[in-house]
C-alpha cells in the first residue's frame, strides 16, 4: 500500500471523526501526510508549523477552546519534543492527537537514522495508543481510528486526553502514479468513503445536593481549572460562597467571591466546615491546606477517574451534583453574608496597600491588565495567574485560560496562539479595541517560547504577548527560596536574569512592539486598535512582599 494513500485514509477517516485542525511538522518520514493535505484529504484548518514544541502547545491551546486537533510529526526527536504538551494535555484532560510518522520495524534497533522506539514514548500520559503499517482504506483502519478519538473525548466513560496514532511508513514516501487503465482492468474498485462509529460520551449520574452535602453552617463551593459550569447554580441554591481559581472557568458566569486566598487564609475561613470541589484546584497553599484541614467535610464532584484529592481528605467523590432543592438555613445564610462582607473589606485593605506602593508590580500590571481589557485572558502559570488572584477584584465574563495541567511555563506563547486560533481572534481584519486575545507572562516565560512568536505572525493572531519583565523568576522570591539564600545566591540559581532586548527580538519576528515604563501606562497601548499580533514589554519590581501581604490581609 503507497504510504501516500495511507496517509490520506488517516486524515480523510480523522476528518470524519470530528478532527477540527491538524498541525504539521516538516520531516522527510511525515511526508506522505503534507502530500495528503496537499491533495485536499483533510477538509479543516490544516497548517505547517516548524517546530515541533511550539505545534504541541498550540494544539494545547487548540484544545482549550474546544477544538480536537492533531499534530503530525516525523520521525525520531520530533517526537520527544511533544512530551511536555502531552503531559500538560494529559493531566489538563484535554483532547488532542499525536499522529507520529515512524520508520518500519526492520530499520530500528540497527542504527537507522532517525529510528528510535517511539511507539510507546509516551507511557501512561496517553490515554490510548495504536500502531498503524501502511493499508488499505477500510473499516478495519476507520475502527482503530474511532477508537482513538474516542480515547481522546473521553467517550463513553473515559477521561478526554492525549492519544497516539504511530504509523510506520515504507519507501516510497512521495505519491505513486496510478496504473494505467489497461493494466488495472475492471479490478479497481470506488474509492473508500470511510463510515466511522459515532461514540458518545455517558451522562454523569446526578446526586442529591441534600443525600450528599447535607446541612452545613460555613459552606464554601472552591472551583479550579476544568470546574463543572453548574458551580455557580449550587451556590445559589445553597448560598455557599463560590471561590474560584482565575483559570476555573467559573469567572465566565459571574457570582464568583473575590479575594479567595486573603478570605481562606483568615480567621473566618478557619470558620469553614463544609467545603464541595469541582476542578482542579492547585494555584494557592491556603486552599490546598482548607482542603487538608481534618475538621473540613470535603465532597469533590469529578466525572473522571482518577479525581483530583491531592490531600486524601475527601469525604465523598460524585460525578454530578444537582443543585439544592431546600432553602437556605439562616445560619448558612450569616456565614455567607459574613464572607462577603469579609470580601469587600479585603478589597479595600488591597487597595490602599497597593496604592501606597510603586505601582509598578506584577499585582498593578494584573489589575491594569484586568480593566482595560475585555477579551480572552491568558496567564502565565507562575507569578501572572496569582497575581490576578490575590489582586484582581473581579474578572467577571472574562474566559481566562492558564497551563495548570503541570502548571509550567512551557509553550505559553503557542497556547495563546492555538487559544486565539481556535476563539475566532486571527485574520486579516482590525477588531474593536479591548476585542483581542490578551496573553500575560513573565520574562523569563516569553523568552522560554519566543520562537513561537513566529507561530502568532503567521496565524495573524489578534493577540497581545504582555511581558511582566521583573529581570528573571519572580515566582521563587514569594516562595521560601526567596528567603533561605542570599540576594546574589538567589540571582544566580534562581532568578537567572536574560539580557534581552525585546524591541529587536519583536522586530526579528515582524510583529508589532510597545514598551511602556509602567503598568499604568498599558490602558493607552490596550486601548489602542490594533490587527495582528503585539509584543508589549512592561518592566515590573518583584514585590515578593506584598503576596504574603494579601494573603494575610484580613489577619
Amino acid at each position: 500500500m503507497p504510504s501516500v494513500d495511507t496517509a490520506s485514509a488517516i486524515l480523510a477517516s480523522l476528518d470524519a471523526l470530528g478532527l477540527t485542525h491538524v498541525l504539521y511538522c516538516p520531516g522527510s518520514r511525515s511526508a506522505p501526510f503534507a502530500y495528503a493535505l496537499e491533495a485536499g484529504a483533510f477538509s479543516g484548518d490544516a497548517r505547517a508549523v516548524l517546530d515541533e514544541r511550539g505545534a504541541g502547545f498550540m494544539a494545547v491551546g487548540l484544545a482549550r477552546t474546544g477544538a480536537l486537533p492533531a499534530i503530525v510529526v516525523t520521525s525520531g526527536t520530533a517526537v520527544a519534543e511533544l512530551a511536555p504538551a502531552v503531559l500538560e494535555a494529559s493531566h489538563a484532560r484535554l483532547p488532542l492527537l499525536v499522529v507520529s510518522a515512524d520508520r518500519p520495524g526492520e530499520l530500528r534497533g540497527v542504527g537507522a537514522s532517525q529510528a528510535t522506539d517511539q511507539s510507546r514514548l509516551f507511557g501512561t500520559h496517553v490515554r490510548a495508543q495504536v500502531d498503524l503499517e501502511p493499508q488499505e482504506a477500510s473499516t478495519t483502519l476507520v475502527g482503530h481510528l474511532t477508537r482513538c478519538v474516542a480515547a481522546a473525548c473521553g467517550a463513553p466513560t473515559g477521561t478526554p486526553g492525549p492519544v497516539q496514532i504511530n504509523v510506520a511508513f515504507r519507501d516510497p514516501l512521495t505519491p505513486v502514479s496510478p496504473a494505467s487503465p489497461a493494466a488495472s482492468g475492471d479490478e479497481a474498485g470506488a474509492s473508500f468513503v470511510p463510515r466511522p462509529t459515532r461514540v458518545l460520551a455517558a451522562s454523569p449520574v446526578s446526586a442529591r445536593w441534600e443525600d450528599v452535602v447535607g446541612p452545613a453552617t460555613a459552606g464554601l463551593i472552591v472551583a479550579g481549572e476544568g470546574a463543572s459550569p453548574r458551580a455557580l447554580e449550587w451556590s445559589r441554591a445553597s448560598g455557599f460562597p463560590l471561590l474560584a481559581e482565575p483559570a476555573s472557568g467559573a469567572w465566565a458566569d459571574g457570582g464568583v467571591t473575590p479575594f479567595e486566598q486573603s478570605l481562606v487564609a483568615s480567621s473566618l475561613g478557619r470558620e469553614a466546615d463544609t467545603v464541595v470541589v469541582t476542578g482542579r484546584p492547585t494555584l494557592s497553599r491556603p486552599i490546598h491546606a482548607l482542603l487538608a484541614r481534618p475538621d473540613v467535610r470535603v465532597i469533590l464532584v469529578d466525572p473522571h477517574a482518577p479525581w483530583v484529592d491531592i490531600s486524601g481528605n475527601a469525604s465523598v467523590v460524585v460525578a454530578d451534583l444537582e443543585h439544592a432543592r431546600e432553602p437556605i438555613r439562616a445560619a448558612q445564610a450569616e456565614w455567607a453574608s459574613r464572607v462577603r462582607d469579609a470580601a469587600r473589606d479585603a478589597g479595600e485593605r488591597i487597595d490602599s496597600l497597593l496604592a501606597a506602593g510603586s505601582g509598578r508590580t506584577t499585582l498593578d500590571l494584573a489589575r491594569a491588565v484586568a480593566a482595560s481589557t475585555s477579551g480572552p485572558l491568558v496567564l502565565g502559570a507562575s507569578n501572572p495567574v496569582r497575581a490576578f488572584d490575590l489582586a484582581v477584584p473581579t474578572l467577571e465574563g472574562r474566559v481566562v485560560h492558564s497551563n495548570r495541567g503541570q502548571a509550567g511555563i512551557d509553550g505559553t506563547i503557542a497556547t495563546a496562539v492555538g487559544i486565539a486560533v481556535g476563539a475566532g481572534y486571527g485574520g486579516e481584519t482590525t477588531v474593536p479595541a479591548g476585542q483581542r486575545v490578551t496573553a500575560v507572562m513573565g520574562d523569563l516565560t516569553a523568552c522560554h517560547d519566543a520562537s513561537s512568536l513566529a507561530l502568532a505572525v503567521a496565524a495573524r493572531a489578534h493577540l497581545d504577548i504582555i511581558v511582566a519583565d521583573d529581570r528573571g523568576g519572580g515566582i521563587f522570591a514569594t516562595l521560601e527560596h526567596g528567603r533561605a539564600t542570599t540576594p546574589e545566591a538567589y540571582d544566580r540559581w534562581f532568578g537567572v536574569a536574560q539580557d534581552v532586548d525585546y524591541e529587536a527580538l519583536a522586530a526579528a519576528y515582524r510583529l508589532a512592539f510597545a514598551r511602556v515604563d509602567n503598568p499604568a501606562q498599558l490602558a493607552r497601548v490596550l486601548e489602542t486598535p490594533q490587527a495582528g499580533p503585539r509584543l508589549v514589554h512592561v518592566p515590573v519590581e518583584r514585590g515578593a512582599h506584598l503576596y504574603g501581604a494579601i494573603r494575610d490581609i484580613l489577619n
